[in-house]
């Protein structure tokens, strides 16, 4: 029974042979693995096409210096122009260059005992557990958290919290994150505005878990709901005249109970049908139609409209007011600018209403138009 046995040496070897067995190649995944990291060195061995015969695989194994790192056993009879990979996984406690070999041994069909070896370089580095968080405030009330992996570890079970005063207010996950990868979350800021939130980013490395964290000031964007009257048309008939226009809110929130009213001057007082219009909730950035009547005596060049409406909780009420002889001119407010009533009542739904100012014996008089209740009301 003969025995034949040879090294190829050197990493830049194409293949080690005994006989009619080779060893093409060797990979190792990953290419720059860390300390504790599992590596598996997949070596390709294959029995030439011209092969006399078969080759029983009896052991594959990954060695450094004389021990043994990895094996694979019985891997049954590889014929004349046959192949198979054999993956080798092990694991490194120290950093730096390892000098390894894949060694092959089985027995030829004609008795003949085989053995291979082929060298194998791997570069381990420390383990580098790296990751940093960034926020970024976006237009739509929202705040864009992206974890960046800056190390060369894999991030697993990612969870990302934002915290207010200690206490957390919403969550998110996230896929898994490769060395030099990164992921992003989106998180609402309507509950945050004008406030510091620590954005906290929780992860696991083989099985132990970390921590990045960043405290950003959300900035408040909104601006209170207002509204101005704009788009004015007036018509102008013998004692009376006809205004037309929207009930525009400047702000991007909601202003709610919002109620036209002509106010009575010397020559202004209410019309009919109608000195008052209730326009009910303009959405922040949106706008309602009206229209009021006023009657005139003397020669007034303008209508003083007295706009009232709820605003983050606090009525405010304006006078603006409208050029009779303009036809399509917006506006324009009256001196000294709105005025918060605090505690005069909140809500308001409904819109685009009419309401007739006389009062029945100076009571609340409730008026039914299309199945719609109108509370109409005026102080004795």
């Amino acid at each position: 029974m003969a025995v034949t046995s040879i090294l190829v040496g050197g990493p830049s070897a194409v293949s080690a042979q005994s006989g009619q067995i080779v060893v093409n190649s060797t990979t190792v995944e990953p290419s720059e693995p860390y300390v504790g990291e599992s590596v598996t060195v997949r070596a390709t061995v294959s029995n030439f096409e011209s092969s006399s015969g078969g080759v029983d695989l009896k052991e594959v194994t990954l060695r450094s210096g004389g021990r043994i790192v990895a094996e694979a056993n019985n891997l049954g009879t590889l014929g004349p122009g046959g192949s198979v990979d054999v993956p080798l996984s092990t694991t490194f406690t120290s950093a730096g260059e390892k000098q390894l070999r894949v060694h092959v041994s089985g027995r030829h069909e004609n008795g003949n005992v085989i053995n291979v070896e082929y060298p194998v370089i791997v570069e381990v580095e420390e383990r580098d557990v790296r990751a940093g968080l960034s926020v970024t405030e976006q237009t739509n009330d929202t705040v864009n958290v992206e974890l960046t992996n800056y190390g060369n570890t894999n991030l697993s079970n990612v969870e990302i919290t934002a915290s207010v005063n200690d206490s957390q207010v919403a969550q998110r996950y996230t896929a898994n994150l490769g060395p030099d990868t990164n992921r992003s979350v989106v998180f609402d800021t309507d509950d945050m505005s004008d406030q510091v939130v620590l954005f906290t980013a929780t992860y696991t490395v083989d099985g132990e878990t970390y921590t990045t964290s960043l405290s950003k000031e959300i900035d408040d964007e909104s601006v209170p709901g207002e509204i101005r009257l704009t788009s004015i048309e007036t018509t102008r008939t013998t004692g009376s005249v006809t205004i037309q226009g929207d009930a525009a809110n400047v702000g991007n929130t909601d202003a709610s109970s919002v109620l036209l009213t002509v106010k009575e001057t010397e020559n202004v007082s209410h019309g009919s049908p109608s000195g008052g219009y209730f326009v009910g909730r303009v959405e922040g950035s949106e706008f309602a139609t009206f229209d009021l009547t006023a009657q005139l005596s003397g020669e007034p060049t303008t209508v003083p409209i007295e706009v009232s409406y709820i605003v983050d909780g606090d009525r405010v009420t304006t006078t603006q007011e409208v050029p009779i002889d303009s036809s399509g001119a917006g506006a324009t407010p009256a001196a000294g600018g709105p005025q918060s009533n605090r505690g005069q009542g909140s809500g308001g739904s409904s819109g685009g209403l009419p309401l007739s100012l006389p009062v029945i014996g100076g009571v609340l008089v409730v008026v039914v138009l299309g199945g719609v209740g109108i509370y109409r009301w005026r102080h004795h």
